[in-house]
């Protein structure tokens, strides 16, 4: 699928007809005999369609998916993998999982269904066999017949961008919506061409290429709605379309002040890079209504991570009453799934300090009404000065996106916390991170896979303990005599000692570095023996 090609309604998918230059067949959704056992799957806007029977296969998404599986991979798993397995696929943002049932399951497994719809993952029960590339093409078909009669979708674009104002959605969903439209990024520039707001989809985001469109008031420009890829004509159409409808949502709160967007558009132009001198910063805060503290004091930089099923601007006036409640002033804006604050800091930022205050807002923010859809909050090292917000804000971001890789669904984390994920992220390359795991890890995992033992998650127990023997037979739930032979095997299998301090840092760092690669838990990855 190009970035030309808007994403299609499940209820599109569903009811097209594969359609060849001999005869049209029906589609192969339909033929499949789907039962929805989770989810709403009306509601659910697919951008494309994969097959797999990776276990792993959350980190490979990139949203917007339909992930079809015959669930070989998942045969044999635990339910606390079978969770996890939906976890990782839901903060992936796939939007749905098709399971063929009758092969590796007779029925659809309730954990799998559980977990789905507590994540708001729809789950589809495939019942009649349909080979999954025809269901992929009939995808790609329903993809190039959109693009195709494009020139003829101002229509129905305007249709839906209209429901849209009438139901008073807002304009993140507004934004969002043209996005999945035009199939990239959405940008709104105020007449001064500040931006105010920008879609939340994650599409691509072409920074040489855009489709430009004015937003007219009554009597003058409103701003301009940039529309970030190359111009085609499905997307001029759009934008037409869009811009009229952006007008009309702008018109419907002429009584908003000016003080959110600005405040938003500062994080905007810190996260793009565009905004990091100290005096234009400063300039900028001042005039959205925050005042930095005088020299000596530190910024406070924190990001909130927020369930990808959620608007992320609907918990942006929860933060900042949170933060506000225990720091005063702040400023808070949105920035892909992350809510962003910058608040004032002290003279001495010491680490146990940072975290008990941001703890606090934590726990007020998880007792508020959106308080479920928070992740993690992620706390850069406070910046000395504004120079650094920047940086700052770039190693918050960093923070939650490590813990969302670690599977991590809650809780404060200090950059130092994953102090040494950060080291392995900037200092190695996927391949020789790849490398390094293979050298200090690859009979271990070869083993566990092959065997489906424990010797993996008897490693990481013993490290996570400290070496302590009777506490990691105890959290493993097994006897003494039985760690005691897995780590004998474990030391044979890998000619390493144990009781090398050098060998064991290597080790620490290579599961580590696994779990980064991987997204899983070494105590959920393979299947467990009794001990």
């Amino acid at each position: 699928m190009t970035t030309e090609n808007a994403p299609a309604s499940w209820t599109a998918m569903a009811s097209a007809t594969s359609c060849s230059a001999a005869s049209p067949r029906p589609s192969s959704f339909k033929a499949a005999a789907i039962e929805v056992l989770a989810g709403d799957v009306d509601t659910a806007v697919v951008r494309w369609v994969h097959s797999s029977e990776v276990y792993e296969m959350g980190g490979l998404l990139s949203g917007g998916e339909v992930l079809l599986t015959t669930g070989l991979g998942l045969h044999g798993r635990s339910p606390e993998q079978l969770t996890a397995y939906i976890d990782q696929l839901a903060d992936a943002g796939c939007v749905a999982l098709a399971m063929e049932v009758g092969r590796s399951f007779l029925t659809a497994p309730p954990e799998l269904v559980e977990a789905s719809r507590r994540r708001g993952l729809a789950f589809l029960a495939l019942h009649a066999v349909v080979p999954f590339e025809r269901m992929v093409e009939d995808f790609h078909d329903l993809m190039l017949r959109r693009t195709l009669g494009s020139a003829q979708a101002g229509e129905p674009v305007w249709q839906e961008l209209l429901s849209l104002v009438v139901a008073g959605q807002g304009m993140t969903a507004l934004l969002d919506k043209v996005s999945r439209l035009a199939g990239c990024a959405v940008d709104l520039l105020d007449a001064d061409g500040r931006t105010v707001e920008r879609s939340t989809t994650g599409a691509e985001r072409s920074e040489t290429e855009r489709t430009i469109h004015d937003v007219r008031g009554p009597t003058n420009s409103l701003g301009r709605l940039v529309l970030c890829g190359r111009a085609t004509t499905r997307r001029t159409a759009v934008a037409n379309c869009a811009a009229v409808a952006v007008a009309l949502e702008l018109g419907r709160h002429g009584d908003v002040g000016p003080r959110q967007s600005l405040a938003q558009s500062v994080i905007t132009d810190v996260v793009g890079g565009v905004l990091t001198s100290h005096g234009d910063l400063s300039e900028r805060l001042t005039a959205a209504g925050w005042t930095p503290l005088s020299e000596g004091h530190h910024v406070l930089v924190a990001a909130v991570d927020v369930d990808r099923q959620t608007p992320v601007r609907e918990l942006a006036d929860q933060v900042r009453d949170a933060v506000r409640a225990v720091l005063g002033s702040c400023v808070v804006g949105t920035a892909a799934n992350h809510v962003i604050v910058l608040a004032h800091g002290w003279a001495s930022a010491s680490p146990a300090r940072v975290r008990a205050t941001f703890t606090e807002a934590d726990e007020l923010l998880r007792r508020g009404p959106g308080g479920s859809a928070v992740r993690t909050l992620g706390v850069a090292t406070p910046a000395e000065d504004l120079s650094g917000v920047g940086a700052a804000v770039a190693q918050a971001r960093e923070v939650v996106q490590i813990a969302r890789r670690f599977g991590t669904r809650t809780g404060v984390i200090l950059a130092r916390d994953v102090g040494v994920q950060r080291l392995l992220a900037a200092g190695t390359t996927p391949a020789s991170l790849s490398s390094f795991v293979t050298e200090q890890l690859g009979s271990l995992i070869a083993y566990d896979t092959a065997h489906s033992a424990d010797l993996v998650r008897t490693l990481d127990a013993y490290l996570a303990h400290r070496g302590g023997k009777a506490r990691t037979a105890d959290f493993l739930g097994i006897r003494r005599q039985s760690l005691y032979a897995r780590l004998t095997r474990i030391e044979k299998l890998m000619g390493v000692s144990l009781d090398d301090p050098a060998q064991v840092v290597c080790l620490g760092l290579a599961l580590t570095a696994w779990r980064m690669r991987t997204g899983l838990d070494p105590q959920a990855a393979f299947e467990r023996l009794p001990g």
